[in-house]
């Protein structure tokens, strides 16, 4: 017979690792508060990847609640449980869904800019290296020498020296007339001053009473001119300068003729600038915008991708250790600085290089009339995007709570500024662009608008400023 214990014969004790102290009593595996989550103790000492991870998410140098202790003791790390996790995941995931959508937008725009560039810029369509596209007619082409006007000493031999007028002439086809005049000095002497002067030529004679207003400029200068009571093909102009020179001047000008038959559709269009579109274009302003454009989608596929990287580790973790707020506070903090902040900057841009009044979009309407609606920057996708990357950036606010004491009214106020304070810098760059282009590329001039986006800018680039200062002069310093 087998003696019972503590009768003679005694039983063993057995020692839990450390590795297998914590189980989760649900699920039967360890929680990811100690090191099992990423393998066995000695298992993690020996790979250098799984010693980096369990020290990126359980060490206090990387808690980011630290940097807002720092800030304001009054805050102290919240517990992210499992429904705060959760709803994470679903707003990462729709944030990603139209995230996608955006991406997808641009590279459309991006292709549709690149086939238009081809057809209408490509080096088969320049002449004097103007644009030529299959809707434009170069009606004038010169260039023009003008003498020098006073000595090296700025000094003449007269008492003055009136420089002589160059005239031209040309002919339009369109109606109503709208052409392009380009003048270009020629080096070395790209910033004279000059004018020139155009009106109809009927019977040999001026126009006068129609004549358009004078186009004054130093330097290289294209404007678009629209007649809108004389509906004539024949203009006449000259061309002056404005000052003296000591050596004698060249001055390339050329009027090119818009031969686009939806010509009506683009001036009726209110949300662009025929004019602007079409003097940013023959001033190669489109190439900016185009690398605006390029570099726009190239980091919307890069946030694309850190947001699934993100959205996958956070899913794994919480899928098989249903504990995994540690690891989602360090998730938001990193998500807020490599791709919250940069992403607002990056849709602005996007946004403001195709929508503006003279934008990309804009100058596709010169080529084609379907680019030519009233489309919002902000329609229901480009709309959803903004609000899930700002929801997005302002997630830091569950990672910090106010401590469980007794406060006044003084403390309480502070601690309502303290979190509208990161609240508005979280939302700074999108804020303080609406603020700036609400007008220009929203089409909006509503004062409420102002009111809405000025508060959180000023609020923002307050604390932005004001806290290094603080910092500085902090008593504990000194």
């Amino acid at each position: 017979q087998r003696p019972m214990p503590g009768q003679g014969e005694t039983q063993p004790v057995y020692k839990a690792s450390p590795a297998h102290k914590s189980l989760d009593k649900k699920k039967g595996r360890e929680t990811p508060d100690e090191a099992g989550s990423y393998g066995s103790v000695n298992e993690a000492d020996m790979n250098p990847v799984w010693r980096f991870a369990r020290w990126a998410e359980t060490s206090k140098d990387t808690d980011p609640v630290q940097l807002v202790s720092w800030c304001c003791e009054d805050f102290k790390g919240r517990r992210l449980k499992a429904p705060f996790v959760l709803a994470w995941l679903v707003l990462q995931t729709l944030t990603f869904i139209y995230q996608a959508a955006l991406l997808s937008e641009i590279s459309n725009n991006v292709d549709a800019l690149e086939i238009a560039l081809a057809e209408n810029c490509g080096p088969d369509h320049r002449r004097n290296d103007v644009c030529l596209g299959p809707t434009w007619n170069m009606s004038f082409a010169g260039k023009f020498d003008f003498s020098a006007t006073s000595t090296e000493d700025g000094r003449s031999d007269f008492d003055f020296v009136i420089p002589a007028d160059r005239p031209f002439a040309f002919e339009t086809a369109s109606q109503p007339p709208t052409f392009l005049l380009g003048v270009e000095p020629q080096t070395p002497h790209a910033t004279v001053p000059w004018r020139v002067s155009v009106a109809p030529r009927t019977g040999g004679a001026w126009g006068i009473s129609s004549k358009m207003p004078d186009v004054k400029a130093i330097g290289n200068k294209y404007t678009v001119l629209r007649s809108q009571t004389y509906m004539g093909p024949f203009w006449s102009g000259s061309l002056s300068l404005r000052g003296q020179s000591a050596e004698p001047v060249s001055i390339s000008l050329f009027v090119v003729d818009s031969r686009i038959k939806h010509l009506e559709d683009i001036h009726s269009q209110t949300q662009c600038s025929f004019e602007g579109s079409w003097q940013n274009f023959s001033a190669r302003h489109s190439g900016q915008q185009h690398r605006v454009l390029t570099i726009a989608q190239q980091a919307t596929a890069f946030f694309l991708l850190v947001s699934l990287l993100m959205l996958a580790l956070v899913s794994y973790r919480f899928f098989y250790y249903v504990e995994s707020g540690k690891l989602l506070s360090r998730v938001i903090a990193f998500k807020f600085v490599v791709q919250d902040i940069p992403q607002q900057m990056c849709i602005v841009a996007y946004l403001y290089a195709w929508y503006s009044t003279d934008g990309l979009r804009c100058q596709m309407c010169l080529f084609h009339p379907q680019h030519c609606d009233a489309q919002h920057p902000l329609h229901w996708s480009n709309l959803l995007v903004c609000i899930f990357t700002l929801l997005g950036a302002c997630s830091n606010q569950l990672i910090m709570q106010a401590k469980l004491k007794k406060y006044d009214e003084e403390e309480e106020c502070f601690l309502c500024f303290a979190r509208c304070a990161a609240l508005s810098v979280s939302v700074l760059p999108f804020s303080s662009s609406l603020f700036v282009l609400s007008a220009s590329l929203l089409h909006l001039r509503s004062v409420l608008v102002y009111v809405l986006a000025g508060i959180p800018s000023l609020i923002g680039w307050g604390t932005v400023l004001c806290l290094p200062m603080f910092a500085i002069c902090d008593d504990d310093n000194f």
